[in-house]
């Protein structure tokens, strides 16, 4: 028996005759099957989704960065972004630098061992997530999703008063994923 199979007790096919309901369950099964897969490919670099995410923002970005532009950045609460922020300082992986102007502003930096570990697991994550997709979709259907997860987000944003906003200028989208194959 694999590690996975001891730790989760499994998935269900669910059937509940409704369309969109069947929908939303698949659409949760399905990240929370993903999310799992790419918890155990970075488990084996000792890393996490989220530690990855803060890393990619970071070396995307032209500047550092503030923790409420990350949180921002990962749709989270500014108090999660810190304390994820935190844990990461403590390890390494970043450092908080406050401005010699006003000591109230924090940026954060990565540090070599962020950048290690984001050379090692990236690579390992965005495969996995490729293999995936790939191996379960074909290329237009994995077009077909991408339009459609996007009209999904859009219309959750919507809900709660918000929209998908253009990538600042500081953000580098093109070489976001370069040197991953």
């Amino acid at each position: 028996m694999s590690q996975i199979e001891e730790e989760v007790a499994g998935m269900y096919d669910w059937e509940v005759g409704d369309p969109v309901y069947s929908a939303w369950l698949r659409m949760r099964q399905a990240w929370e099957a993903m999310d799992k897969a790419l918890e155990v490919e970075l488990g084996k670099h000792q890393a996490t989704l989220s530690q990855i995410d803060v890393l990619l923002i970071l070396s995307s970005s032209k500047r550092p960065l503030s923790p409420g532009e990350i949180a921002s950045f990962m749709f989270r609460e500014k108090h999660s972004a810190s304390a994820l922020l935190t844990r990461m300082q403590k390890a390494g992986y970043v450092r908080k630098m406050r401005s010699k102007k006003d000591q109230r502003v924090v940026k954060i930096k990565m540090q070599p061992k962020g950048a290690e570990l984001l050379s090692k697991a990236m690579p390992a994550a965005f495969g996995q997530a490729h293999r995936l997709l790939k191996s379960s979709l074909s290329p237009e259907e994995v077009k077909q999703l991408d339009t459609l997860m996007k009209k999904v987000r859009d219309g959750a944003l919507r809900e709660l008063g918000l929209k998908a906003e253009p990538l600042p200028a500081n953000i580098d989208a093109e070489g976001l994923l370069a040197g991953i194959s």
